[in-house]
């Protein structure tokens, strides 16, 4: 099953987690070491380390980030992570920022209007400065003690830390992160769906990650693409499945889950429809032809 955070922790007792407008703001502790988690960004997100030490393991490399240290993530990252807590817990910050917010932020408060894209890595990791810091342990004192002006206040202290952000040496690099945020050119399409074709995301996940509304990318992607995002993405995923069904000891389960196939029956209905045969028919017409 695929996490999508920052929906994932609603309802976790453990976690104190609180809206701030549409943004969310999450504070929580590990006290062992975690195995690696599987997870979906599916909002652009902050998450500020606080104690022990946060792997993440993206599918070109790894990140990680010690006490004290603040990932910047795109929305639509698609991650494994594990908590090193060592001699201490862990504890992490995660603020889940609103495309509302960020672009108010970008227009009123920042003044920027145009952001000339330079090389960067996103997903990035920053120190942070001591008045982010103290920006940061103000918003956990709101978490702890909430009353009725906590999530005002909470908008306001997001807008703070990426003021401070564009005020330090890091002010370039954030930036471009921010500029790719809302890149919705065809160059950041086509790498989107390269990025996530074999992931069980939807249509609408696909536009937001875009920075399009959903007919928006429809459009766009059939003329990128020239079909309908739907049915391109499952003959693509199928055509994936298919090879995996002649060429790896995979059983049906695991490919369809390997493929971005959240439900096995819908993937067995689909793969019959394209190749007139099941999947494990499939895998038995290879097994007779070796």
């Amino acid at each position: 099953m695929l996490y999508r955070f920052p929906k994932a922790f609603e309802g976790v007792s453990s976690i104190k987690l609180k809206h701030a407008g549409n943004s969310v703001v999450v504070w929580f502790r590990l006290l062992d070491r975690q195995e690696k988690a599987e997870g979906f960004l599916t909002e652009n997100t902050l998450v500020f380390v606080i104690r022990g030490t946060k792997q993440i393991h993206l599918h070109d490399r790894q990140l990680t980030a010690n006490a004290g240290d603040l990932i910047l993530l795109k929305r639509g990252t698609y991650f494994m992570s594990a908590f090193m807590t060592g001699e201490t817990d862990y504890q992490a910050l995660m603020v889940c920022a609103d495309d509302a917010l960020l672009r108010s932020f970008l227009q009123d408060d920042a003044g920027i209007t145009n952001i000339t894209p330079v090389p960067h890595q996103a997903p990035m990791v920053v120190p942070c400065t001591a008045a982010v810091l103290q920006v940061r342990d103000t918003m956990i004192s709101y978490l702890e003690h909430p009353h009725s002006n906590t999530t005002k206040l909470l908008e306001l202290k997001i807008r703070e830390v990426l003021l401070l952000l564009l005020s330090g040496s890091y002010q370039q690099p954030i930036l471009s992160f921010l500029y790719h945020m809302f890149d919705s050119s065809a160059e950041s399409i086509v790498l989107t769906i390269k990025s996530h074709l074999l992931k069980p995301i939807t249509l609408e996940e696909y536009a937001k990650m875009c920075g399009l509304s959903l007919s928006a990318f429809k459009r766009e992607f059939s003329r990128l693409y020239n079909a309908p995002p739907k049915k391109w993405i499952n003959e693509e995923r199928l055509k994936h499945a298919h090879y995996l069904l002649q060429h790896t000891p995979l059983n049906v389960n695991e490919i369809a889950d390997e493929c971005g196939f959240e439900h096995v029956s819908y993937f067995i209905k689909q793969y019959k429809a394209q190749y007139g045969t099941t999947p494990k028919n499939a895998q038995r017409t290879k097994t007779a032809i070796y």
